[in-house]
């Protein structure tokens, strides 16, 4: 079920934000994509939960609180929230008039007079406007149930910042309840895969979760196969019958990059100064022809390009991202739990395409293509809604062979033969020793004949944690080999037996995790000939 609901500001209202550099304001107003204010989910789905809270108890009603909201220390809950947003085609053109600031004072409470430093500015929304939102129920809502959550949702009063200061008055209006079609006992058959191409569309901003240190949160700029391998595995479990267990052991999911673009080789440097018709220069480290760092016979320094996404021209993806701080309300006190601020990284990733590889059964295709999927953190707070889509793939690595082998070693060397092993993208290392790595993965892989060449090798190690999405219970902390990362090897002779080995590797990938898209490489990949 889809509640929509808008909310008319009464009085002027403040979203609440730190100030920026360059604006001489204390609190900004939030902005979303396209430049109009908006109240994140978060702040709807705290005030709601409260008022379900208050009239639960007050009425002696039995609504199952936990069911919908979710559980402290749980992912899941039975519902997630929207931001709400205002109507782009009605107020873009007067976004410039659509806020104003003043300023505020705190009062001492023993001396009844200003507090000595307490002058602050702040942004805040002009009232009259309107905001639109929706609530997406994941279980039944019915009868009495469903009429209590709605009165709940018309009994909020205030959003926002300063609300005991008069800011921040809605009225807010349920607009209509859609229904969603009864799936739950459709069996799709898990069997008869076949490899699709699937194109992601963000229709929120993301949270794809890199580091979280303490209550700090960084997102990726790409997406991880396992989480959208999680989002499809919860969507079917929940929405579906299937064999979960043969969906678990079969279901493939390769990363989700930015369209049209790729993961530069870790090998690739840029002059860290314009050195050639105004422009920077990049080379390929590991070819012979790139040993000394001039240009035209000229000295120029070089440095680490540091394995970026780029497009065909090897230019940088350039991605807005931006911070977010909140806090959590103690709900005794009713203010600012301490030690919970909370400032996370948002990807502004709405509108963009991603796209990668998946392994699925053509029923299951069918039935989801076009739905909307969530992935990412805070899902239930308006972040990570996406509209999945497939097609036939119809890209496929290059084969190899001695061909193809003989054309990079060339490049690389004529004293020896070279071959690379190029990670498209993180590979999850079956060991903790991370010394002497390439005679690992040499002795993991069964090449024994051939020699690594650490000089010729560039990688970068990292530290990869996930979540099982349907045991609920976080995957320990492993070390990778990040993407763009190249391993280089040498041998005495390109053999048919050691041919067919690269093959099989290129083909199978390398380490564990491989079904969440983990270990994809490719032998001598064509790309380091085309640096641009």
């Amino acid at each position: 079920m889809i509640i929509k609901y808008s909310a008319v500001l009464q009085t002027p209202a403040m979203t609440g934000k730190d100030g920026v550099i360059g604006k001489d304001l204390d609190i900004i107003t939030k902005l979303d994509n396209n430049g109009l204010p908006y109240f994140s989910a978060s702040t709807i789905k705290g005030i709601l939960k409260e008022k379900v809270s208050l009239f639960s108890t007050a009425l002696n009603f039995n609504f199952p609180i936990n069911k919908y909201f979710g559980v402290e220390g749980e992912i899941e809950s039975g519902m997630r929230l929207s931001p709400l947003t205002m109507d782009s085609k009605k107020y873009l053109e007067y976004k410039e008039f659509l806020t104003d600031d003043r300023s505020g004072i705190r009062i001492d409470k023993a001396s009844k007079t200003t507090a000595e430093g307490s002058l602050f500015s702040y942004d805040f929304i002009r009232s009259e406007l309107e905001f639109t939102g929706e609530i997406e129920i994941f279980y039944p809502l019915e009868g009495e149930n469903l009429k209590f959550f709605k009165a709940c949702l018309e009994r909020i009063e205030a959003i926002g910042g300063l609300k005991s200061r008069g800011l921040g008055k809605v009225k807010i209006k349920v607009l209509e309840c859609i229904e969603n079609k009864n799936n739950s006992h459709k069996t799709l058959n898990t069997s008869n895969l076949k490899e699709y191409s699937y194109t992601l569309k963000p229709l929120e901003n993301l949270i794809l979760k890199n580091q979280e240190i303490g209550n700090e949160i960084t997102t990726n700029n790409y997406i991880h196969g396992g989480t959208l391998r999680g989002a499809i595995i919860s969507l079917l479990d929940r929405e579906f019958n299937v064999d979960t267990e043969a969906l678990i052991k079969n279901l493939k999911v390769s990363q989700g990059l930015p369209k049209d673009h790729f993961v530069a080789s870790a090998s690739i440097l840029q002059s860290k100064y314009p050195v050639k018709n105004g422009k920077v220069v990049r080379i390929n480290k590991l070819l012979a022809k790139n040993s000394e760092d001039k240009v035209d016979g000229k000295e120029v320094k070089f440095e680490r390009y540091g394995s970026p996404i780029v497009n065909k021209n090897f230019e940088k993806l350039v991605l807005n991202k931006q911070s977010e701080i909140n806090i959590a309300i103690d709900s005794k006190t009713k203010t600012s739990e301490e030690g919970m601020l909370f400032n996370k990284e948002i990807f502004l990733a709405k509108d963009m395409e991603f796209s990668g590889k998946i392994v699925l059964s053509e029923e299951i295709v069918k039935t989801i293509s076009n739905r909307y999927i969530y992935i990412g953190k805070n899902k239930s707070k308006g972040f990570g809604k996406c509209l999945i889509t497939f097609e036939p793939t119809n890209s496929k690595k290059e084969k190899v062979d001695s061909s193809k082998l003989q054309r990079l070693s060339r490049e690389i060397g004529t004293d020896k033969k070279y071959f690379t092993i190029d990670f498209n993208s993180d590979m999850i290392l079956p060991f903790m020793d991370t010394e002497s790595i390439g005679n690992k993965i040499k002795a993991l892989l069964g090449l024994e004949s051939v020699i690594w060449e650490e000089s010729k090798s560039f990688i970068n190690l990292i530290s990869i944690g996930g979540y099982n999405q349907l045991n609920k219970i976080r995957k320990s902390t492993e070390f990778a080999i990040a993407k763009g990362g190249v391993l280089t090897f040498s041998t005495t002779e390109f053999t048919n037996d050691l041919i067919q080995k690269l093959s099989s590797i290129q083909e199978k990938g390398i380490g564990s995790r491989k079904n969440e898209g983990f270990g994809d490489v490719e032998i001598s990949s064509k790309t380091h000939l085309e640096v641009k």
